[in-house]
């Protein structure tokens, strides 16, 4: 518990960083500069920093390093490197926000980035009893949550390698959207 608990702290970290600093380095870009073609977080995730696939991406997409990340902001992506040099958890970011493109690529598991707590949680639902389709659907509810920078709730689905994080605090408010996916391997 106490290394999801850090790894969560550390996301909050990057996103006041990325907050703070990154709307300045988005005003600094010419306007001219066109946007890279929709990147794929699947091309690099549980990848090596050393091989030619990622360094090819981190290039083609102005990323820069920030102490264990790699953000890549026109992308709309954010990089996690673990202790191994390899790309450990991928941040994806469906929705500008500030110093963040939208991430144009495709979200995993079915997810889209205007689905709310409540769509979210049906897809990733199951029958309340296996044979019996008129029995309903349960809620895909995570394996854990909480709310670790007091501003996003974070839903964590290990059983499928990927944290939802909502544009709000509340677990009770199934309308809100999504603000982040992150993937990890």
């Amino acid at each position: 518990m106490n290394k999801h608990f850090q790894f969560l702290i550390a996301l909050a970290a990057i996103a006041l960083f990325a907050a703070t600093f990154g709307a300045l380095a988005v005003q600094a870009q010419p306007a001219e500069r066109a946007a890279p073609e929709a990147a794929s977080y699947e091309a690099v995730l549980g990848k090596s920093l050393e091989d030619r696939d990622v360094a090819d991406f981190l290039a083609s997409n102005r990323c820069s390093s920030a102490d264990r990340f790699q953000l890549c902001n026109a992308a709309g992506m954010a990089l996690l490197i673990g202790e191994s040099q390899k790309v450990e958890t991928v941040y994806l970011y469906p929705s500008p926000i500030p110093g963040f493109a939208a991430y144009k690529g495709t979200l995993p598991l079915g997810l889209s980035g205007n689905d709310t707590m409540a769509r979210v949680q049906e897809k990733f639902g199951q029958p309340k009893v296996q044979h019996v389709p008129q029995a309903g659907w349960e809620p895909g509810l995570p394996d854990e949550s909480g709310t670790p920078d007091h501003i996003h709730y974070w839903a964590i689905y290990k059983r499928f390698g990927v944290t939802v994080v909502y544009n709000s605090p509340s677990a009770a408010n199934k309308g809100a959207t999504i603000y982040a996916v992150l993937v990890s391997r």
